[in-house]
């Protein structure tokens, strides 16, 4: 008796090991590229509800000109890539979230026109709320992969100070209305 019930639970164990390594991965830590260290860095949490919706925590330390932080929802709908030599997937996705951002004075970065409006000095930003969406491409490396995307995000600071470099934090900062994104990362 015990022999057969020990033969079974093996047999049992090799079956869910070998159905386990057919399954799409349900999870996936993202790291934000090395490429934006230089002004930012965190990192996301997925969860697949399916093999075509996903659920993502996000959360990104900015430093440099507008320190602070930024937290958002992302919600993201895979598309397989229809050629079969390739285990890529192209997404959408809309995201909003929540951030603060303070204000160190760069006097190089003040020089430039364009991100300038010529004031000496200028308040933090603070609280801000933002969305958007856009498109991208998800490359599968078996257990690693590098996601991709691009689109727009609109931001609001909830209580503006009478003067702060909106031109700095709309452009460039971390209320762009550009939200370009390279990031690596592990699923399972």
């Amino acid at each position: 008796m015990k022999k057969k019930l020990l033969i079974s639970l093996v047999v049992l164990l090799s079956c869910a090991v070998a159905r386990a390594q057919y399954l799409d991965p349900h999870y996936a830590i993202y790291l934000s590229s090395p490429l934006g260290l230089l002004s930012k860095g965190g990192g996301k949490f997925e969860y697949r509800l399916n093999l075509q919706n996903a659920v993502l925590l996000s959360y990104d330390q900015y430093w440099g000109v507008f320190p602070g932080y930024q937290g958002a929802l992302e919600y993201r709908m895979y598309f397989t890539d229809r050629s079969k030599l390739s285990s890529s997937e192209n997404f959408i996705y809309a995201k909003g979230g929540v951030g603060y951002a303070g204000y160190t004075q760069n006097n190089n970065v003040s020089s430039i026109a364009v991100l300038s409006d010529g004031q000496n000095h200028y308040d933090p930003p603070g609280t801000y709320v933002f969305g958007g969406g856009g498109v991208g491409r998800h490359f599968n490396f078996d257990w690693f992969f590098i996601d991709v995307n691009a689109g727009l995000k609109f931001a609001q600071v909830t209580t503006p100070p009478a003067v702060f470099n909106e031109h700095l934090f709309y452009l460039s900062g971390p209320g762009s209305f550009v939200d370009l994104n390279l990031h690596f990362g592990v699923q399972f």
